[in-house]
Formats: C-alpha cells, sequence, structure tokens
C-alpha cells in the first residue's frame, strides 16, 4: 500500500525551491485588483513579496492588495503568466505580519 503524500510534498517535486528567504506554502487567499477580486493561491511568501497562482489570468503592472484572514498587503503584480504572478509588497513585511498571513483559517473565508 503507498504511502499518501502532503500537497506540500508533491508541490516541493514540481517546483524547485525559489532563491531567497521566502517561506513556501500552499494558503488560499484573495487578490483584490481594480477589476475585482481573485481566489489564489499563495506558493511563495516573503517580507518583500508573493509568488501566486489563480485559475485565472492574473493582470499586470497593477495595484494590488493580497488578503488572507485578518491579513493585508498592498502591493504591485510585477509581472503575470499562466503560470501565476508575482506581487512585489509596498512595504517590507516584519515577522508578525507574515505570521498573521500563515495563521491557519477555521472558517471557509480566505
Amino acid at each position: 500500500m503507498a504511502k499518501s503524500r502532503s500537497a506540500a510534498a508533491a508541490v516541493a517535486e514540481i517546483e524547485p525551491p525559489r532563491a531567497g528567504s521566502g517561506k513556501r506554502v500552499l494558503l488560499r487567499a484573495t487578490l483584490l485588483g481594480p477589476r475585482g477580486g481573485y481566489t489564489v493561491w499563495i506558493r511563495d511568501i516573503s517580507a518583500s513579496g508573493a509568488h501566486v497562482t489563480s485559475a485565472d489570468r492574473l493582470p499586470t503592472g497593477c495595484d494590488v492588495v493580497l488578503k488572507r484572514g485578518e491579513f493585508f498587503a498592498a502591493g504591485r503584480i510585477s509581472s503575470a503568466s499562466e503560470g501565476g504572478a508575482e506581487v512585489a509588497f509596498y512595504r517590507q513585511l516584519d515577522e508578525m505580519d507574515l505570521a498573521l498571513a500563515l495563521l491557519p483559517q477555521l472558517s471557509g473565508g480566505d
């Protein structure tokens, strides 16, 4: 019988680790942009930005707010492709901000 693997282990095999001090995660969030909200998955987050993926193609060069529970971070989508987008935060997040982003969400919301 095969052992079950975590989603994070499966992702680690598909996507190599990115350079920098980011935390590799798989967290559901909302990205608020000028044309509405997008459901996204945070794949990597650091004090300066995040890599997110979405079923929708995300716009580039626009201001956004990344929201997850009580965590909010304003930034700009610096690049986007079918594989996801890079969000550069307008300010460096501190450890408390990052901890808030990583908190488990008890309800089904983001």
